[in-house]
């Protein structure tokens, strides 16, 4: 336990001690702690006390340290070192980090991004690792801020006041049937066609009304849903394998359209393009590691998707 004159030390009575004991002087001491030399000479009076000691007594060449002083002054310097170091940040060498980095996102997004993010992070930071962990409408509002790094998301993810966040671009919302699909060799749709056929919806694992009915309207009562699932790409092969028509954004089924057959038509009604965004918690804005790490994320993102976002409106 610290003895309560101990207790009533303040960092600049104990800077001023060191300085103290590395000059072996008073005035210069004073000079070092921008104090004049009676003020100087009061924090000695106040340091004494406070360790029942002389600390330093005067010869007539210097001030000499006792043994009680030699013996605080490795330690004290240390302690201020380590308190100095709170204040600045070091830099973040990711070369040689083996630190954990944590992203949440969506199954869309997961295989959309993630991979050529792991690419560059590797290249980067051979020796670091990354988790990646399923992302709902509504999981962060429930979630510890620390058990994550970042966040990358669309408009239909609920993001806590307690997150910073930036806008990284925009994809846009497509209809995607079989190459063989009756609908496949028409230029374009109407809206009588896409509700002729059913429907495959690919849950995110919460109540958030389908995005398509809003721009259906009314219409959007006669859309029937026959095949249900949270995985994507086992929704892209259901949809080549049958007559089933699907509404998704258009970055991924391009990736894929080949291996599964697809061919992919623009919506027969207006669709506003669909944002996306990285978000990370407030308390993780100025950590080094994190700043690399959303820097990297936010490369690769605006590398892929189809409308990325310009500085200017950048949020």
């Amino acid at each position: 336990m610290i003895p309560s004159a101990l207790q009533h030390l303040d960092l600049k009575a104990l800077t001023g001690l060191l300085y103290l004991l590395e000059e072996r002087n008073v005035g210069r001491a004073a000079q070092r702690l921008f104090l004049s030399q009676s003020a100087m000479s009061r924090q000695l009076n106040r340091l004494r006390n406070a360790f029942d000691d002389p600390l330093v007594i005067r010869t007539s060449k210097e001030m000499v340290p006792t043994s009680t002083a030699l013996a605080l002054e490795a330690p004290l310097k240390l302690m201020l070192e380590q308190m100095a170091g709170l204040g600045s940040q070091s830099e973040f060498q990711p070369q040689s980090s083996q630190r954990t980095f944590r992203i949440q996102t969506t199954h869309y997004q997961a295989q959309a991004y993630i991979p050529a993010i792991a690419e560059l992070f590797y290249q980067e930071a051979p020796f670091a690792s990354l988790e990646t962990s399923t992302l709902t409408e509504t999981s962060l509002l429930s979630q510890a801020e620390h058990s994550l790094d970042l966040v990358l998301c669309s408009d239909y993810i609920q993001l806590p006041n307690r997150f910073e966040k930036r806008l990284l671009g925009r994809e846009k919302f497509r209809c995607i049937m079989s190459s063989s699909h009756e609908l496949a060799k028409q230029e374009t749709i109407s809206v009588d066609d896409y509700l002729a056929y059913s429907h495959v919806l690919v849950n995110l694992g919460g109540p958030t009304p389908v995005v398509s009915d809003v721009w259906l309207g009314e219409r959007a009562r006669e859309r029937h849903f026959a095949f249900r699932t949270p995985y994507l790409l086992a929704a892209f092969e259901t949809v080549g394998r049958t007559s089933l028509l699907m509404s998704n954004s258009g970055l991924l089924p391009e990736r894929f359209k080949s291996q599964f057959g697809l061919v992919i038509k623009d919506l027969p009604m207006e669709s506003p393009l669909l944002n996306y965004y990285l978000g990370w918690p407030k308390s993780m804005e100025n950590d080094p590691g994190v700043i690399w790490f959303r820097d990297l994320c936010e490369r690769v993102v605006k590398g892929l998707i189809p409308y990325p976002v310009g500085l200017d409106e950048e949020s």
